[in-house]
């Protein structure tokens, strides 16, 4: 077989891959067949193949390397995936005397204003996990072995390679800002936390979706308002969301359909999906800028410079700078005066709780990523270590208790969290940088919108640390970050407008 017939047949399986995907995400399939995707390609999914490739000797050559290795995997465990995904869409979660579908119980906790029923609502999502644990465990183990069979290393070895990322080394830096800002972290979560009848250090994670969402400020963003602030939005940068021919929006709710908002990405530059599940207030304004970020830039990508180059990143921390910068502009006061229509004041006030929000979540995926590295470093297998690993390490650094029977749910592969937290450093560098070059409301700069244009044609070629260091900032340094909250958040306890 041909290079080009290797690259040929990652780029249609991609394609049928993740709309197959996409469709279950969306609730518009209740079963998932990966497998039997993958099974038509298993030619391509081979150790032939990735011998065929060979060493890379160029980028290109290396991501094309890199996408064949996680198609080994996925070809290994794509009948395990798909009995995980199958289970999770028609499970129940006892809710009281309810039977809730486990994606409404979780899309629930973000929107119920009761702090009893939202335990109630946790309590069922985690007996759903427990339940679902010997399906996580196979497929951990065959995912395992798989890692092993390519002779890299380990788990943590094989996926620092893959990305270029010392995660030692990222995590330190990430506990030297989480520690900075821990005294305007826990001046701003307690209040939310005796709100809800408990107090830091003994208030269940099931709570966060909730403070996550912000309700007492639903009443700012209402439905009504919700697609112009949107279109006006992206009218004033000259990005145009809506009319994108690529980009193709989903903001339907069905039972079904993951809460959690999503884009997919059958082929960057050609066909983008962006999915929503709206439950009103600020979460679908700034769940809306979050994948919008994600789909301008695969949707805006020139095809032109390649498969491998426009849909294949190192990492997903590229990916995810955008998503970021594009939900903070929901962040910046000016804009949420514009978007809603609320005072200045007021307006001030919503940008102080969501920088609240931002810091509570970096705290979390903070413990997350030291949680996996400490689970990989012995055995990932050992569910009781699992489960101690994963809820001492998130409850000491967030103040929540978190549930041990998340551990196998609350964790994506491949060290996402570090790819998140990576583009939380790079997001808040470049925000600095843009502010510099366009001004304070670069978000409404078609200057802006030009140059990020630009850097959207590359598709997935850059790093987002290669981004950072071609715009003049720092890359792997928290200190815009810290910047950014010690001029967004008061160090001392904050007052609150509970709901």
């Amino acid at each position: 077989m041909t290079y080009d017939q290797i690259v040929q047949g990652l780029r249609d399986s991609t394609y049928e891959l993740q709309n197959e995907g996409r469709l279950v995400r969306a609730g518009l399939k209740t079963e998932q067949d990966t497998a039997g995707i993958v099974e038509r390609y298993a030619w391509l999914y081979s150790g032939e193949t990735l011998e065929a490739v060979g060493e890379p000797v160029d980028e290109e050559r290396k991501r094309v390397r890199a996408a064949l290795m996680q198609g080994i995997i996925d070809r290994r465990t794509a009948a395990q995936q798909d009995r995980l995904s199958t289970f999770y869409a028609n499970a129940l979660a006892a809710v009281g005397d309810e039977r809730v579908p486990f994606y409404t119980a979780q899309a629930e906790l973000a929107r119920d204003p009761d702090p009893r029923r939202r335990e109630a609502l946790g309590e069922g999502t985690a007996a759903v996990m427990a339940e679902a644990e010997p399906l996580h465990l196979e497929l951990e183990r065959t995912t395992g072995e798989v890692i092993a069979g390519f002779g890299m290393g380990d788990y943590t070895t094989f996926w620092s390679t893959l990305h270029e990322v010392d995660y030692g080394r990222l995590r330190d830096e990430l506990v030297r800002v989480a520690d900075a800002a821990a005294g305007r972290y826990r001046a701003w979560v307690e209040p939310r936390m005796e709100a809800a009848g408990r107090a830091f250090g003994d208030c269940p994670n099931w709570h966060q979706p909730f403070f996550r969402g912000l309700p007492e400020h639903d009443a700012a963003f209402p439905e009504e308002r919700f697609e112009p602030a949107m279109r006006r939005t992206f009218d004033d940068i000259a990005l145009e969301l809506f009319s994108v021919a690529t980009i193709h929006l989903d903001l339907e709710d069905r039972p079904a359909k993951n809460p959690r908002a999503s884009v997919w990405v059958p082929e960057a530059g050609w066909e983008v999906h962006l999915l929503v599940r709206p439950s009103g207030g600020n979460a679908d304004y700034a769940a809306f800028l979050h994948e919008a970020g994600h789909a301008l830039h695969y949707g805006l990508t020139d095809m032109t410079i390649g498969w491998p180059l426009a849909n294949v990143g190192r990492s997903m921390a590229y990916t995810e700078l955008w998503s970021f910068l594009f939900e903070r502009i929901g962040h910046d006061p000016a804009w949420i005066a514009e978007a809603t229509g609320v005072s200045d004041a007021v307006a001030e006030r919503i940008a102080t709780d969501q920088a609240g929000v931002d810091l509570m979540l970096f705290v979390r995926y903070v413990a997350k990523l030291t949680a996996e590295l400490e689970l990989y470093a012995g055995d990932p297998l050992d569910a009781g270590r699992g489960q101690r690993v994963y809820a001492a390490a998130t409850s000491a650094r967030t103040g929540f208790l978190y549930d041990p029977r998340a551990w196998q749910f609350d964790r994506d592969t491949g060290y996402y969290s570090a790819d998140y937290l990576r583009a939380w450093l790079a997001e808040a560098a470049l925000d600095r940088r843009l502010r510099e070059w366009f001004g304070e409301r670069w978000w409404a700069a078609p200057e802006a919108g030009a140059w990020l244009r630009e850097q959207w044609r590359r598709g997935s070629e850059p790093e987002a640390e290669e981004l950072v260091d071609e715009a003049g900032g720092r890359p792997w340094s928290g200190d815009a970050l810290l910047e950014r909250l010690e001029r967004r958040l008061p160090g001392g306890r904050l007052p609150q407008s509970v709901p």
